[in-house]
């Protein structure tokens, strides 16, 4: 943000015009008023302070100053109905405040208070202090007229009498010339925020420089890394065209390898992390329909909590996970029509004729391996091999970015999200466009294909809000004993071996303490 040097020494310069007590009460009244979350305690000590100044400065005088009460009032009406958020009775005072302001030196008043708006808290916090100092001066002028009238009157008063006049006079004059020098030093910080502002501004452009410069690397990083990745699935393919079919076991440097898979797994997790984190990139919330998603997901975090974001996240990713895999199902489910006749299969609808003709295949395999006795190895594993061969080229090769079912699912998924959040930029929403469509093949290759070629098969599970927190098959964040705590919300599954309860990954939770009645 580029402040306009020129204006703020015009500020100065009208400020310095001012002559009557109630403006500098109107003063601070806008002055606050662009402050959008003031410290309360600070405001009302302030407020105190104030109506105590204007009240000495009538008491020093020794007599009743007109409109006293009224500006007292009127301070008080302005910090209630901000308080309260009464809008019509906060309007009203402002156009009182605007109209005692309607002079020769306040004809540009919305350009000041536009530029008051831009200031920093710090700033703004200052300028309420150097009013307060004025209305201070005011009431000690007035104590100073009074000691001095007090003077004229009593002429019998004693050396002693005198001589403690003097003193208290001299004791106001040095605190008026501390709060001078202390007003001399605010200015003189605030001219060092303003030029630390300039820096933090050149920091900030050339900050921008270096974002271009390691987005354009990433981009050719990306590139590189798809040629790779080209590269690595020609291979696996050939490994699995070439591959003993005796062999169900994996070798280390397969894709398809149990420790590859859990690599490939935490991946996906850190990915779906970044695509639906709302601390940052997100101008708005939709309080209602997160509500509702909290609830459904048994949630007991509300939008007001402060862990609402970190909530949000974890629902959002199990609801992306959810509706991908509940998705692939229904289109696996009615893809299978009209593909009887392999002349009469379409390229869009390949994945959907493997897996359905390798799903009989497997029963008619397994039917022959218990209906024959006699048998040779290559039919004892025909079974587990022909599964796990078809299902790591799926998952190896299995839709393109380019499919029709991946393409329609992004926009599904992508307005199913803007249920929940609007990001900030059409920047933004063109990147987070990009990276679904990696987190549907991703989350499709993995859960439907591969999990198929480990033997045994592992299942996948999410954790409901309110069960147990069990620490073998969950990761989190809880203090003391685990048995004090349940799910708040689980955010990526546990994916495991029912025969043996060995884990793949553990179960991404966010955990709360239970309600001990």
């Amino acid at each position: 943000m580029i402040y306009d040097q020129d204006l703020t020494w015009r500020i100065f310069h009208i400020f310095g015009h001012l002559c009557m007590w109630e403006e500098f009460v109107c003063l601070y009244i806008i002055v606050l008023d662009c402050d959008l979350e003031p410290n309360i305690i600070d405001v009302e000590q302030e407020i105190e302070n104030i109506k105590g100044f204007i009240k000495q400065f009538s008491t020093g005088l020794n007599t009743e100053i007109t409109n006293i009460s009224y500006w007292i009032g009127i301070i008080d009406r302005y910090w209630d109905s901000r308080t309260q958020f009464n809008e019509t009775e906060l309007a009203a005072v402002k156009a009182i405040v605007n109209k005692r302001l309607d002079t020769d030196y306040f004809r540009n008043l919305n350009e000041l208070i536009n530029y008051l708006k831009q200031m920093t808290k710090f700033q703004i916090k200052t300028l309420r202090h150097i009013f307060m100092t004025r209305l201070y001066g005011y009431s000690h002028f007035a104590s100073y007229l009074s000691i001095f009238h007090h003077q004229q009157d009593d002429t019998n008063k004693s050396d002693e009498d005198i001589e403690k006049i003097v003193y208290e006079g001299t004791m106001a004059k040095q605190e008026a010339e501390t709060k001078l020098e202390n007003h001399n030093y605010l200015n003189d910080l605030n001219e060092r925020i303003n030029n630390l502002q300039k820096d933090n501004d050149e920091l900030t452009s050339k900050l921008k420089v270096a974002q271009i410069q390691l987005e354009d690397n990433e981009y050719k990083i990306g590139i590189l890394e798809t040629e790779i990745n080209l590269l690595q699935e020609q291979r696996n393919f050939n490994n699995v065209r070439i591959g003993d079919v005796t062999d169900v076991e994996w070798r280390d440097d397969d894709e398809n390898n149990s420790t590859q898979l859990v690599k490939d797994i935490k991946k996906l997790n850190r990915a779906l992390n970044k695509i639906t984190e709302v601390k940052r990139n997100v101008k708005e919330i939709k309080k209602e329909t997160v509500t509702e998603l909290f609830s459904s997901l048994g949630c007991n975090t509300t939008i007001k909590d402060k862990q609402m974001k970190l909530v949000l996240v974890a629902a959002l990713q199990q609801k992306l996970i959810r509706c991908i895999i509940d998705n692939a199902k229904y289109y696996f489910e009615h893809a299978n029509t009209g593909i009887s006749q392999v002349q009469n299969i379409s390229v869009d609808n390949l994945e959907a004729a493997i897996l359905f003709k390798t799903e009989d295949l497997i029963k008619l395999t397994t039917r022959f391996e218990d209906t024959h006795s006699v048998t040779g190895e290559n039919s004892r594993t025909l079974p587990t091999t022909l599964r796990k061969q078809c299902y790591a080229a799926l998952g190896n090769r299995g839709f393109p970015a380019n499919h029709p079912f991946i393409n329609e699912l992004a926009k599904n998924l992508i307005s199913e999200m803007n249920k929940y959040r609007i990001l900030d930029s059409d920047e933004k929403n063109k990147k987070f466009e990009k990276e679904i469509v990696k987190i549907i093949i991703q989350v499709l290759r993995i859960f439907h294909f591969r999990f198929k070629t480990q033997e045994p098969i592992p299942v996948v599970k999410f954790y409901k809000g309110g069960e147990d927190i069990d620490p073998f098959f969950m990761e989190g964040m809880w203090e003391g004993h685990h048995e004090d705590y349940e799910v708040e919300i689980c955010s990526f599954p546990a994916i495991f071996v029912n025969s043996d309860s060995s884990v793949y990954t553990r179960a991404q939770v966010i955990a709360r303490p239970k309600n001990v009645m």
